[in-house]
């Protein structure tokens, strides 16, 4: 793992080194704007914006559209804008810690710098199209061998178990965005030497469309979260469904297995709940569901997964239950949770009890096994109701009934 204690020196080194670049190129800097201040601020404007175009690519790697708006700045602006755009890449990179914000902001000011460097040293004369591409393609080349230099610092010091991978990675990145920004590159530039608000506007819609893309990236990656969610809760009770009980049921399993402790696995059945339907109507069984519900959730540990199996019935997984003691005196809390005060509806309040059969998930059978006997189990404590019954591998059953 990276330790992001660990990179305090790139997060200073880099900044100073992009501004000891700028101060010994002071004589080209003086000369670099020449006229140009209001390309020179919407391409800075522009560089700070496209940082927040962000692309995912992998769990803890991503990329940004900043470093060809940085590149364009230098080429158009020169060394000093391609510097303050570097820097401006950073500005709205709100919640980052100062090392990151350091060590990225320092590696765009450098790329701005050598971009504006290469752009004055080339243009020059009559801009043609395979000039411009030129100018364009050893910019890129200078940006992406300063970046390819900073990254490898910067793994270097932070995370030098992974060097070679983190390195030969961002590499094939670096290659792949020069090759697709070149062309991009050369036609803003000759642009630029007839009308810098084209290259402005034309960039800056470049922006808005990545910038939309990804907003609706992430809009869908919330929808789909949400979907999933609610297709695994019940939409009555809001608790978990059967299918993420079930889901539930077989990772707890294979966490047993690999050497766990075992859990409790509890079936849980409403007494005479068709009555109360049939006497105050479906509303009223809707609202005793729902409270029941709401009671063991918030009576049982944060560990307990609650959920409605169908019906009236409900499960309970409960982790860390140890033995026929356990299991006795977690179903017995579980029906006293229920029975201890009426549920009071919309009409009239109303003493609920529940009978519940349970059993050690222990691991040694498949868990749709375990569920088969605690179901068993049920079938015992429904003979009386109001009562817990206990079954236990292989076939040991007991059963207390309350007083």
């Amino acid at each position: 793992m990276a330790d992001p204690s660990r990179g305090t020196l790139v997060a200073v080194g880099l900044p100073l080194a992009a501004l000891i670049g700028s101060i010994l190129s002071a004589t080209a800097l003086a000369g670099s704007v020449d006229g140009r201040v209001p390309i020179s601020i919407a391409l800075i404007t522009l560089a700070a914006a496209a940082s927040q175009a962000v692309v995912q690519l992998g769990p803890r790697s991503w990329y940004t559209a900043a470093t060809p708006v940085v590149v364009l700045a230098g080429l158009v602006g020169g060394p000093l804008v391609g510097v303050a755009a570097g820097v401006a890449t950073q500005i709205i990179n709100r919640g980052a810690v100062w090392r990151r914000v350091g060590a990225e902001g320092g590696t765009a000011a450098l790329q701005g710098l050598v971009a504006g460097l290469v752009g004055l040293a080339l243009v020059g004369g009559e801009l043609t199209g395979e000039r411009a591409a030129a100018i364009a393609s050893a910019a890129m080349i200078a940006a992406v061998t300063v970046n390819s230099a900073c990254r490898f610092v910067i793994i270097l010091e932070r995370d030098p178990d992974r060097l070679v991978e983190l390195w030969a990675r961002g590499i094939r990145v670096d290659l792949l965005e020069a090759v697709l920004v070149v062309p991009l590159l050369a036609v803003l530039l000759l642009a630029s030497g007839v009308n810098t608000a084209i290259v402005a506007a034309t960039t800056a819609s470049l922006l808005a469309s990545l910038l939309l893309a990804q907003h609706n990236r992430e809009s869908t990656v919330v929808a789909l979260a949400a979907e999933k969610m609610n297709a695994r809760r019940d939409q009555l009770t809001g608790a978990p469904n059967r299918r993420a009980f079930e889901e539930a049921m077989i990772a707890e399993h294979a966490r047993i297995v690999r050497g766990g402790l075992p859990a409790g696995l509890f079936l849980i059945d409403l007494d005479r709940f068709k009555s109360v339907n049939d006497r105050f109507g479906h509303k009223v069984g809707d609202e005793v569901l729902i409270e029941v519900v709401r009671r063991l959730t918030d009576g049982l540990r944060p560990t307990d997964i609650v959920a409605r199996w169908g019906g009236e019935e409900i499960t309970v997984l409960a982790p860390g239950v140890r033995g026929r003691r356990q299991l006795e005196q977690f179903a017995e809390r579980i029906r006293v949770l229920v029975r201890e005060l009426p549920v009071a509806t919309s009409t009239t309040a109303l003493p609920v009890t529940v009978s519940v059969g349970g059993t050690l998930f222990d691991g040694s059978v498949a868990p749709s096994v375990s569920l088969h006997r605690a179901d068993g189990a049920l079938y015992d404590a429904k003979r009386t109701r109001d009562a817990v019954a206990i079954s236990l591998p292989p076939r040991l059953t007991l059963h207390a009934e309350s007083a």
